[in-house]
């Protein structure tokens, strides 16, 4: 018996429309013609990754910080490389 494949989008519209306390898990089963396991795993899978959506995975302010750095090192290396190449320009 081969599995079907699900998209992670379409698993997850499923299960947040199977938390609506206004249906059951049967009827969305039946509506998207689900196997008896396959929304009790995706339940399990989402529950046990809740956490991960509150977990503070912001962009730290040193990320932008090294970007800014890294920029400007861009652009003296840009003004030397230009230096350079009159400098060579002109002892030939």
């Amino acid at each position: 018996m081969s599995s079907k494949y699900y998209d992670p989008n379409f698993k997850v519209k499923v299960v947040l429309e199977s938390l609506n306390s206004n249906t059951t898990l049967e009827a969305v089963k039946a509506k998207y013609k689900l196997s008896n396991n396959a929304l009790n795993n995706w339940r399990k899978i989402f529950f046990s990754n809740a956490h991960i959506i509150f977990s503070n995975n912001k962009p730290n302010k040193n990320d932008s910080y090294d970007v800014d750095q890294l920029k400007k090192l861009i652009g003296d290396l840009t003004i030397q490389n230009e230096i350079l190449k009159k400098v060579s320009s002109l002892m030939n």
